[in-house]
């Protein structure tokens, strides 16, 4: 008798669908919407909405109060264009998704001077600021949440944009436009926060996995340059965040299954003028790591809360929350059992625990001159972590890792509106910064093994002032905005002068006819060093060493747009980086340290290092039409340091050439696919000193070669090619939604190279072997290290 048990499993899934395909029946979404003017103009009285999708158009009016409401909608993705009834000036907001589950709730700040007196010149169909020309791009929720190879994960997401590294080679950093991932800052609601990742490295921002859920996600935006003057500490980039508006008309969930962990959204109605989301999601991926015999077991949670309180037409409360916790331990098998590369990593990469934390308000206030807005905020970050030779916590230690850093933020911005083609506005910022570091650890040099000892418990203030003035000219073809902004802190003497940090920038941008544009912006900008930076010169007695780091960009470039859904931007940029750290013991810029689990900077530095990125990036983007959408992004971009002997040296983030390619497909009933296939020519790396590495004296208490810092970044990864898929489907009731998605990341396998491990060789014991005539040394080989295997990830969404 044959054998059917196999087919049962293939059997209940195709019940199951078949069972979701009788209960998904053609439903109808609601959307609702508030336009919100930041003054008053007698002139725009109401607007015309217009919804359209595959196959359909829907239009209305908003009414006296800029409310619009549409019923009846089919689910599924649409654009809305927003018309000035006095003319043909309209502004688009590309790919919202209709869901019969729920309404979709939009409030869409809009200056009046937005739209134009002459019929012949439109808004931008892609944002942009008068402060931020051309390079800002932006990314909605139905983007990200589609995006090939990204699986939920924000900061994947963003890798189709130009400038964005595609990989580092060693670790996981965001690296924009050839600057180090410490140079980059994040934004949340108005609200500044330190990190976006789970398992970030203490003196940089990188990480495995994204902490923010994409569930609260409405809009995100990356500035690459021309950075607003209200930002501080940016030299890189930025992502602006801004969370969706909760459902306020029942109680509504959303449960996730993505790549390594699970979780659930609650929205709750709290009365007519207040809601709240909130969220919990859990790991899962210390097991999945175990099948592919990673070295490192992550397991992480975090939790997620926004409550939004209308206080009045004019006035509105926002406050977030964000909690993460992670913790990561080693897979250690029997040394038979174990590979040579799985011996390396657990031989020197530590376990241990981190946590964030954040929570702030931001209050506004519409004024019929303009906006006022107070943002205040705390975040906490810990982290430690404790390494022993050979993995015996009896034994010798080789690192205790033990630190904290609080800051406290206040930032107050008013806006001033003189008429529709004028505006100005100054803020002021306040930081308290506190931090407490406690390390020892072993560090190998050429000379030999260094004890660093690193203790440090102080309180700083950091306080920054802005300005920034906005003006259309040239019968209001041009668009010129200039600001000032300075720092200080009480660091040190130096850092208290607001005149050695002073930050001027200008841009401009100019309609050369209805579809082209010309944009260029200047400035300069300034970063007070990480924590943990000043803590070691502190800690050293060379506090007056240390220095705001300042960045001079400038770019220029034009955007051609056709319709309201196709744009292509071309620009070219240059950073100049002065007074940037450099590492006393190292001998190498801050921005080039990396190959660390734990933290980088726990050393004496010195602020005069310099730096240089310079490049141009090609974007062209397809936003959603009828059924399909598309993007393609080429950057040619060199990061360089100067070295001890006056020449210009790669960084470790000059990529030279990336190349992206994403485009996607949506039919039928809810059914999308989409592709992603990158490339980029390789990042540079420091080569280990075999000679230094090789002493027993050294190998047994390090487990890991020495770098060779006086060759710094000499040797190249090779290119690599990566292609993602991803399949979608969704099937939607009036009361739920499921969705179900396929994501195969490197279905090619192609073989993305990482830094090479240099190890020793081993018996048939796994016992490191001597070198004959030379008892003092281990024989050594390089080990390839890559990630080219591929990655296959099934997910599921339900809506209730």
């Amino acid at each position: 008798m044959k054998n059917y048990s196999n087919l049962i499993p293939a059997c209940i899934c195709l019940l199951f669908i078949f069972l979701i395909q009788g209960y998904s029946q053609a439903q109808t979404s609601i959307l609702e919407g508030r336009i919100v003017l930041s003054k008053s103009d007698s002139l725009i009285t109401t607007c015309q909405i217009t919804l359209k999708g595959d196959g359909w158009e829907k239009t209305t009016k908003s009414d006296s109060s800029y409310n619009f409401k549409f019923n009846g909608l089919p689910r599924g993705l649409c654009n809305l264009t927003i018309s000035n009834d006095r003319d043909e000036s309209s502004m688009v907001i590309h790919e919202l998704y209709l869901s019969p589950v729920k309404p979709l709730l939009l409030v869409v700040p809009l200056e009046s001077s937005f739209f134009l007196d002459e019929a012949t010149v439109t808004a931008d169909a892609f944002k942009t600021t008068s402060e931020t020309p051309l390079s800002l791009k932006s990314i909605n929720w139905a983007e990200m949440q589609r995006m090939p190879g990204a699986t939920l994960d924000l900061s994947k997401a963003i890798q189709s944009f130009p400038g964005v590294l595609p990989k580092s080679s060693f670790g996981y950093n965001i690296s924009i436009r050839g600057g180090s991932s410490s140079e980059n800052v994040y934004r949340m609601d108005g609200i500044d926060i330190p990190t976006i990742n789970h398992f970030s490295i203490q003196g940089a921002s990188g990480g495995a996995v994204s902490l923010i859920n994409m569930d609260f996600i409405e809009n995100v935006e990356l500035y690459s340059g021309a950075f607003p003057s209200s930002m501080s500490n940016v030299l890189s980039g930025a992502l602006n965040i801004e969370l969706r508006t909760s459902r306020t008309d029942r109680f509504g969930s959303r449960v996730t299954l993505g790549a390594t962990d699970y979780g659930a959204s609650l929205e709750i109605p709290m009365g007519k003028k207040t809601n709240l989301m909130i969220s919990g999601r859990n790991s899962f991926s210390q097991h999945y790591f175990k099948l592919f015999s990673i070295p490192v077991l992550p397991t992480y949670q975090d939790a997620q809360l926004r409550l939004h309180h209308q206080i009045s037409k004019s006035q509105d409360l926002t406050i977030i929350g964000i909690g993460g916790w992670d913790k990561y331990e080693l897979f250690i098998k029997p040394l038979d059992k174990s590979s040579e590369s799985l011996l390396y990593n657990v031989g020197y990469i530590p376990e241990g625990n981190q946590s964030t934390r954040v929570l702030g308000g931001r209050y506004r206030k519409y004024l019929k001159n303009g906006l006022k807005t107070l943002t205040l905020s705390t975040d906490f970050i810990t982290n430690n972590a404790d390494k022993f030779i050979g993995n015996d916590s009896e034994g010798d230690r080789q690192l205790r890792y033990e630190s904290s850093e609080q800051k406290i933020r206040m930032r107050h911005e008013r806006l001033w509106n003189f008429d529709k083609n004028r505006n100005l506005s100054i803020g002021l910022n306040i930081d308290g910064i506190q931090w407490e570091f406690d390390s020892w650890s072993l560090k190998g040099q050429p000379s030999g093994i260094d004890t660093a000892i690193l203790k440090s418990n102080d309180f700083i203030i950091q306080t920054g002032v802005f300005i920034t003035y906005n003006q259309r000219v040239l019968n209001n073809r041009g668009d010129l905005n200039i600001g000032l902004r300075t720092d200080l802190s009480n660091y040190n003497l130096d850092m208290i002068n607001p005149l050695a940090q002073l930050a001027p920038r200008a841009s401009f941008k100019y309609q050369l006819s209805s579809k082209w544009t010309w944009n260029t912006h200047i400035g300069r900008y300034a970063k007070l060093p990480p924590s943990i930076l000043m803590a070691a010169n502190r800690s050293n007695n060379r506090s007056n060493f240390t220095h705001f780091t300042l960045a001079d960009h400038l770019g220029t470039g034009i955007e051609f747009q056709s319709g309201k859904t196709y744009r292509v931007s071309m620009e070219l940029y240059r950073k100049n980086y002065r007074r940037a750290p450099f590492l006393e013991n190292d001998q190498i810029a801050f921005a080039n340290s990396i190959g660390t689990y734990v933290a980088i900077g726990d050393q004496p530095s010195s602020s005069n290092a310099l730096g240089r990125s310079y490049g141009f990036e090609i974007f062209l983007q397809q936003k959603l039409k009828r059924n399909y959408w598309w993007m393609a992004a080429y950057n040619f971009g060199r990061s360089e340091y100067l070295s001890e002997n006056n020449n210009w040296a790669p960084s470790i983030w000059d990529s030279r050439h990336t190349v992206s390619i994403t485009n996607g497909y949506t039919w039928g009933k809810g059914w999308q696919i989409g592709a992603k296939w990158r490339f980029s020519s390789g990042t540079p790396y420091t080569p280990f000193d075999r000679s230094s590495s090789s002493l027993v004296s050294n190998w047994d208490i390090l487990q890991r070669g020495v770098f060779d810092y006086s060759i710094v970044n000499s040797e190249r990864l090779a290119p690599f090619t990566q292609l993602d898929l991803r399949l979608d489907k969704t099937y939607a009731n009036k009361k739920w939604s499921f969705s179900w998605f396929l994501d195969l990341s490197n279905i090619a396998s192609g073989n993305i190279p990482l830094m090479p491990y240099l190890t020793v060789e081993r018996d048939p014991n796994s016992q490191p072997i001597l070198q004959s005539g030379d008892p003092s040394r281990y024989r050594m080989q390089l080990l390839e290290s890559d990630t080219g295997r591929v990655l296959p990830t099934i997910g599921m969404i339900f809506d209730f």
